[in-house]
């Protein structure tokens, strides 16, 4: 499944040198298809997983430095069926780590 995770720095955050320290030694256990900041800072990236417990596991060292919002995505074509008008809201499925 693809993820798609926006953090944004927590306040107040965890000591900045731990972080970057964390950050530097760190190997993503998934497969990140993506990764960007924002100019404002936080960022996001796009990540695959099997599950959202996996997914957890994966952005839990950050958890004192960055909240966390993910939503499962899904292709454009595959959000709506063809029997539902494009107009028909459908509600995301969001996990928030805080």
């Amino acid at each position: 499944m693809l993820f798609g995770v926006v953090y944004t720095p927590r306040e107040p955050a965890g000591p900045a040198r731990t972080g970057l320290e964390l950050f530097t030694s760190w190997r993503p256990p998934l497969a990140f298809t993506g990764h960007w900041r924002f100019a404002a800072g936080g960022g996001m990236g796009l990540v695959e997983a099997s599950t959202t417990a996996e997914l957890s596991r994966c952005i839990a060292p950050f958890a004192p430095f960055f909240d966390f919002t993910v939503a499962q995505l899904e292709a454009g074509q595959e959000a709506v069926a063809p029997e539902e008008p494009a107009t028909s809201p459908r509600p995301p499925e969001v996990l928030s780590i805080a």
